[in-house]
């Protein structure tokens, strides 16, 4: 009978671990900000991925981030995406609005461009 325990104990052990995890990985509300040395795929010149970061190329360092269109200014609308929702609902989303209408169309894309009325960026 002790050996049922010990697995009902175990079998419960890893879910509870990852959502632990989920749970320390959810409550990072302050974006670290990484400038990489190389182009990232297509168009794009910045991405926002949650609990990592922004990540942004190195060429656009220097972008005056005081101006109401800035690339840091459009990815922080997306950590506050992340923030209202949550890394596991804010992925979900986000794939499935790219699955659906693409990067540019999807609603999350038009809301961190609303500030610079731009139709892509």
């Amino acid at each position: 009978m002790n050996y049922f325990r010990f697995l009902k104990k175990k079998r419960y052990a890893i879910p509870t671990v990852f959502t632990s995890f989920i749970l320390i990985l959810d409550v990072i509300k302050h974006p670290f900000v990484y400038y990489l040395p190389f182009d990232l795929p297509g168009k794009q010149m910045a991405s926002t991925i949650p609990p990592f970061g922004i990540f942004i190329e190195s060429k656009y360092q220097n972008e005056n981030s005081n101006e109401p269109c800035s690339l840091i200014k459009h990815e922080m609308v997306h950590w506050e995406q992340y923030k209202k929702m949550g890394l596991i609902s804010f992925h979900y989303n986000y794939l499935k609005c790219y699955i659906n209408s693409g990067r540019v169309n999807n609603w999350m894309e038009e809301e961190a461009r609303k500030p610079c009325n731009l139709k892509s960026r």
